[in-house]
């Protein structure tokens, strides 16, 4: 399994090679990677069923978008990128702020995405193109969490929503992040900010990231998706299929999730948390906890 006791072996061999101290390390997040703080720079670890070489086109990206000067989070030049350490494809980030003391705002993630879709695609392409409905139909169909009426439900539901995603968006396709959040913004010293977090990025409808902050100004308590609208210069609420792309989004959100979290874990509870309040069909949103 991929947890913190499997993780820890392979930060110590990275710390030894980067000369930082393991011992010193803050664990950040250990979810869909295992990431570490340890003084001046950041250790992402992958899972072993993670490819080398698509974590290799991560960082070739990364370091096109410097090429763009577009603001994101730098490599640790002091080490070849990605290092494999016992089958774990690793990289080494220069640390930026989190943020907590003045969190990014949706109008500023609003001028990163618009940046960021203005771009052409990369000369050496990017790791995937997106496919949101091959991805949710493997994750319910994997997933350990869920009971039958569970997975009828979503698959329902995708059935239902598949349509969309072959109809055409507004603002056309290129470089997406996918995953384009405040927790996936952080700051400069200078106060300025980049996004980060480039392992979904994806050749997609643009229409994708502005959904996904959408989904996350209304599931995790924020009011503000009009300043991000502002701040990006378009209005996707124009087209009338928005709704429909916000809530295959979630549902997207809710399978990967059910298929990451092992029986019995808060990160289970909180999908059954989610699946309830679509089997309800609460006329009031739902409220999500962040995973």
């Amino acid at each position: 399994m991929f947890v913190e006791e499997r993780t820890r072996p392979v930060l110590d061999e990275i710390c030894h090679l980067i000369d930082r101290f393991s011992h010193e390390a803050v664990l950040l997040r250990h979810h869909t990677n295992a990431v570490y703080a340890v003084g001046d720079v950041v250790v992402k670890i992958s899972p072993q069923a993670v490819p080398l070489d698509r974590v290799h086109r991560v960082v070739g990206l990364v370091r096109w978008l410097q090429e763009q000067d577009f603001p994101t989070v730098p490599l640790h030049p002091g080490v070849p990128q990605p290092l494999d350490v016992d089958g774990h494809a690793v990289t080494v980030w220069q640390r930026l702020d989190a943020s907590t003391t003045q969190p990014i705002t949706t109008a500023e993630l609003g001028h990163l995405l618009r940046r960021l879709h203005a771009l052409p695609l990369p000369p050496t392409g990017v790791p995937t193109v997106l496919d949101p409905i091959t991805g949710i139909r493997r994750s319910i169909e994997a997933s350990a969490i869920l009971a039958d009426d569970d997975r009828e439900l979503l698959a329902r539901r995708l059935h239902d929503l598949a349509p969309v995603w072959n109809t055409t968006m507004p603002f056309g396709s290129g470089l997406i992040q996918s995953d384009p959040q405040v927790r996936n913004a952080l700051r400069r010293d200078n106060g300025t900010p980049v996004l980060a977090d480039w392992d979904s990025a994806s050749t997609g409808p643009r229409m994708w990231d502005i959904a996904t902050v959408a989904v996350h100004c209304r599931r995790f308590g924020s009011h503000d998706f009009p300043d991000f609208v502002t701040a990006y210069g378009r209005d996707p609420r124009d087209w009338d299929r928005f709704e429909d792309l916000c809530l295959l989004r979630e549902l997207q959100m809710i399978a990967t999730n059910a298929r990451k979290s092992a029986p019995g874990s808060p990160a289970a509870a909180e999908v059954h948390h989610r699946i309830a309040g679509l089997r309800e069909d609460l006329q009031e949103l739902t409220a999500w906890s962040i995973l």
